[in-house]
């Protein structure tokens, strides 16, 4: 996968201060300027301006605009004191996704900054304590993976009402000035089912956790769209919203979201193909339909979100997926929380491009 490129502007920019070319003191240009001179946008300039921010090679001074304070990150580091406390509460990670995340912070925070994770396990009480106890224990600045996107959790809009350096990560809040970080999932919807159409599935559906989270609905409005676009309506009853093992916490057997899956294909005999939302329930789905006499991808193509890595496991089933770029997901969090550090009240929200993945799923 090729390098982004804001940190191939980063690193141009870095390089400049490390070879002289913008000396410690020296005001940088204006980012119209430099957005002429690198022949980028304003947004990539300011993704590359925040982590060289983050890093502490500049800083933003009243009067003067952005300067130089140090030629590199170890000499930001030791000038500027102890590096900052971050905390980060995680619904839960395992390999489909969350473990590539939790690298991407680590890979990040590595030398800017001291984190310290902790999980919720989807439990919103749990996660409110959880906050609670990292800000008392003296974190400046706070990663959020919140259990849902149906209300901001008390605790972090007490934060954020004090401009508290707070990233969320992989939700959005609507109309709530938090910074945060989250693939485009209405496009991963919308591309999942056009991949399904254009392998001949006429009538494609979604399959989703009982879940609450910002990211399943903007999944099911991309599948909606791709719909529209082909001029389909979409049908409500090809969609099941209730798969319960794969929550975390809910304790309830993979068998029986099987059986209900079985049930829901037998309802639904019509449906030819379903965007899974997350990889364990393209897995369970994939069991009903045997247990249902339905082949995959012959009779039911699925299409899902995220996969763990088999490098070495070449007899694992490989299925078509959206891949999400969990690493950049987690080192985005890190630069939204340092660049709130250093400059109170910046507010950004990253959408992250996802890829689409061919495997043994559909046709």
């Amino acid at each position: 996968m090729s390098q982004p490129l804001y940190l191939e502007v980063y690193e141009k920019l870095r390089d400049a201060i490390h070879s002289g070319t913008y000396r410690v003191g020296d005001r940088m240009p204006a980012e119209a300027e430099l957005t002429k001179q690198l022949k980028v946008s304003a947004i990539t300039l300011k993704r590359a301006m925040d982590l060289l921010r983050a890093d502490g090679y500049i800083t933003r001074r009243p009067r003067l605009g952005t300067v130089v304070v140090s030629e590199s990150a170890t000499n930001a580091a030791a000038a500027s004191g102890p590096a900052p406390l971050i905390g980060c509460v995680l619904t839960d990670f395992d390999d489909t996704f969350g473990t590539r995340v939790l690298a991407g912070l680590l890979d990040a925070s590595s030398t800017a900054a001291n984190l310290v994770v902790k999980r919720s396990l989807g439990n919103g009480e749990a996660e409110g304590d959880l906050v609670r106890a990292l800000v008392a224990d003296g974190v400046q600045g706070l990663i959020l993976e919140p259990s849902s996107s149906q209300y901001v959790p008390p605790a972090v809009l007490e934060l954020i009402t004090q401009s508290f350096p707070v990233a969320i990560l992989d939700r959005v809040f609507d109309g709530v000035p938090v910074s945060s970080v989250c693939s485009d999932n209405v496009s991963a919807g919308r591309q999942a089912a056009e991949v399904l159409f254009a392998a001949g599935y006429d009538h494609v559906g979604l399959v989703s956790a009982a879940s609450t989270v910002s990211t399943v609905q903007d999944r099911l409005d991309g599948v909606v769209d791709a719909h529209a676009t082909r001029h389909v309506p979409f049908d409500p009853t090809h969609q099941f919203r209730m798969v319960r093992s794969t929550v975390p916490g809910s304790g309830v057997a993979p068998d029986d979201d099987i059986a209900e899956l079985e049930k829901f294909l037998a309802t639904n005999p019509g449906l030819t193909g379903v965007v899974a939302t997350e990889y364990n329930i393209a897995v369970l789905l994939r069991e009903a339909a045997q247990r249902a006499g339905r082949s995959v991808p012959g009779d039911l193509g699925i299409v899902c979100f995220d996969h763990p890595d088999a490098f070495y496991d070449k007899a694992r089933y490989r299925f078509t997926h959206i891949r999400q770029d969990e690493a950049r997901m987690g080192h985005e969090a890190v630069a939204l929380v340092l660049a709130q550090v250093r400059d109170v009240g910046q507010v950004t929200k990253v959408t992250l491009p996802t890829e689409l993945v061919p495997g043994s799923s559909t046709r």
